[in-house]
């Protein structure tokens, strides 16, 4: 935690430097990772030339809770899925060439992740990716300081690509349709 104040501390200080309309580069995290013993930074950039498309990608790690394990695997008794380090690739379109409020367009997440099916207590850890859209809206709250929030929906299909996915003939399923909602907090300056 004391890193990521270090990084805000020293963005903001930047931000004072860089104030004309310009490269954008931002830092992102989503909190929720970090309340469920893991974390998630995402880096952002958008050129000055291309004023309303940005590029973001993501690092992130989380434990899931089981209540939001889809149903059809909990009864086969599957439990304890983790979020290994798992990546993300975002491109978005901004309808403001500020790169402010609404915004979308495709990602991809490529999950690393463990599970384990309770009655046996064994545990694989197997790979999927996940291509969706997604539609979002940056809110500054405060005038003059890159500071923004970031709440997003995704939703798209995640698809089974290595490892095992099933443990003695049970299989753990993908769900065929599949939504995101987060918010990030992030912090922008120009350079």
């Amino acid at each position: 935690m004391q890193r990521i104040s270090l990084i805000l501390a020293l963005l903001l200080a930047l931000n004072f430097h860089a104030q004309s309309q310009s490269n954008l580069i931002a830092l992102e995290i989503d909190p929720a990772p970090y309340l469920l013993n893991g974390y998630s930074v995402s880096l952002k950039y958008s050129s000055k030339k291309l004023p309303k498309v940005s590029l973001m990608g993501s690092i992130f790690s989380s434990d899931f809770p089981d209540a939001m394990m889809a149903k059809s695997n909990k009864e086969k008794g599957w439990v304890n899925m983790k979020f290994r380090p798992s990546y993300a690739l975002f491109a978005d379109y901004y309808l403001n060439k500020d790169r402010k409020g609404f915004h979308f367009g495709p990602s991809v997440f490529f999950y690393n992740k463990s599970v384990t099916l309770e009655p046996y207590k064994r545990e694989i850890d197997h790979s999927t990716i996940y291509p969706n859209l997604r539609i979002a809206y940056i809110y500054y709250p405060f005038k003059n300081i890159g500071l923004y929030l970031n709440p997003y929906l995704n939703f798209g299909s995640e698809i089974n690509t290595k490892g095992p996915h099933s443990i003695d003939g049970v299989k753990f399923e993908p769900a065929k349709f599949h939504y995101v909602a987060a918010l990030h907090i992030g912090y922008s300056i120009r350079l």
